[in-house]
């Protein structure tokens, strides 16, 4: 057969298989429109069983008074409620894609004043804004012209202004909280080398960003102009080799994870170092891979432990006092957690990025502990 009777059995075919997606189409919404009310309606109202997940789980063991609770686990805002419409289905079977609503591999977390949760997803390459209040989705897939490269840390001002750090283009972006796109930290063309997490300060309305590879920290007045920076490599007190997470306590402290050094270094807001804690080992308390960082209403430091797949809880000296979670994919476990938040009720948002999900676990006080007098089904 020669090319050009190739080109056109081609074409033909092509042709074919676009007019049969066409009739498929068109009956499609055919179905659709003609469908009596009734049907519709009884559709729409069907109830759908909920799997029931027997026995709390909760840390630490009895005797001990209950301190962490686990409350549930997400992958999509329909865990919430939201329902994708059929012309949502219809769409996205059309362009050949999947539930894009669903997390991939979301690595920080944040939670605005309206309880609504503002998630980087990274291996999805946009920021999804999940409302469980509202039952509803956006997404932030980009600014300007440019899609995100890796967007790998969110965080809020008081405002609830969006930010985002978008580690392989070199750019923290600011944005509404409608999620259009406002203005650039650093500069347009990016004065970073790999930001990677970032935290807004209130006591001095600073949004400070980490980037790993100078390795630097950087301080921004929210209209964008650089205040301070700090840091330098080395092993010494106030330097990083390869930090990653930071976050804030309410007196302004800023917590640094010092990946390479295997600790934890506190500093005042205006970069002075304070102290560490920490160390490489594979025992408790140390920080052989530590990510995420947070910090509770009672001032202890949560850090994310990836070599155990756990999540470990400091006082402000340093001293462990309990450790939750374990290797694992049902609930209440992790592989590999990345990202924390605490929100303004403790609720504790862990980012498990290669399981595409978020947990969520309770942060008890003191007024608020549960005591247990036995071992019950789901005691950990």
């Amino acid at each position: 057969m020669g090319p050009g009777k190739q080109y056109v059995g081609r074409r033909e075919k092509d042709n074919g298989e676009l007019i049969q997606r066409f009739f498929v189409v068109g009956i499609f919404v055919l179905l659709v429109f003609s469908l009596p009310s009734a049907v519709r309606a009884g559709t729409k109202n069907k109830k759908v069983a909920k799997e029931e997940t027997g026995s709390v789980l909760f840390w630490p063991p009895p005797p001990d008074a209950t301190r962490i609770e686990f409350v549930q686990t997400f992958s999509s805002p329909k865990d919430f409620g939201w329902k994708r419409s059929l012309w949502q289905k219809f769409v996205e079977w059309a362009k050949a894609e999947g539930d894009a609503s669903r997390l991939r591999q979301p690595s920080s977390v944040a939670v605005d004043s309206k309880g609504r949760l503002i998630i980087a997803d990274t291996g999805a390459h946009n920021v999804k804004i999940y409302d469980p209040q509202k039952k509803s989705v956006k997404f932030i897939r980009g600014y300007k012209d440019k899609q995100f490269g890796s967007p790998v840390s969110v965080a809020l001002d008081g405002e609830d202004n969006i930010y985002v750090s978008d580690s392989s283009a070199g750019r923290v972006l600011c944005f509404k909280p409608d999620g259009h796109f406002k203005d650039f930290i650093g500069g347009e063309e990016g004065a970073f080398k790999r930001p990677a997490a970032i935290a807004f300060n209130p006591t001095n309305q600073l949004l400070y960003v980490v980037d790993t590879v100078r390795p630097r920290i950087f301080a921004y007045s929210l209209d964008g102009r650089l205040i301070r920076e700090f840091g330098e490599r080395g092993g010494g007190p106030g330097q990083f080799n390869f930090p990653t997470f930071i976050t804030v306590d309410r007196e302004g402290r800023l917590y640094i994870n010092d990946t390479l050094n295997f600790r934890v270094e506190v500093f005042t807001a205006d970069g002075e170092f304070i102290r560490e804690m920490g160390g490489n080992g594979d025992g408790g308390g140390s920080q052989a891979r530590s990510k995420g960082l947070a910090i509770d209403s009672d001032g202890h430091l949560f850090v994310a432990d990836a070599l155990f797949s756990t999540v470990q809880i400091f006082d402000q000296e340093g001293r462990l006092l309990l450790n939750f979670g374990d290797a694992g994919s049902r609930n209440g476990e992790f592989y590999i957690p990345s990202g924390i938040t605490i929100d303004g009720s403790d609720r504790v948002f862990v980012a498990d990025p290669f399981q595409g999900r978020v947990e969520i676990f309770q942060y008890l006080r003191d007024d608020q502990v549960k005591p247990r007098l036995a071992p019950s089904g789901g005691g950990q």
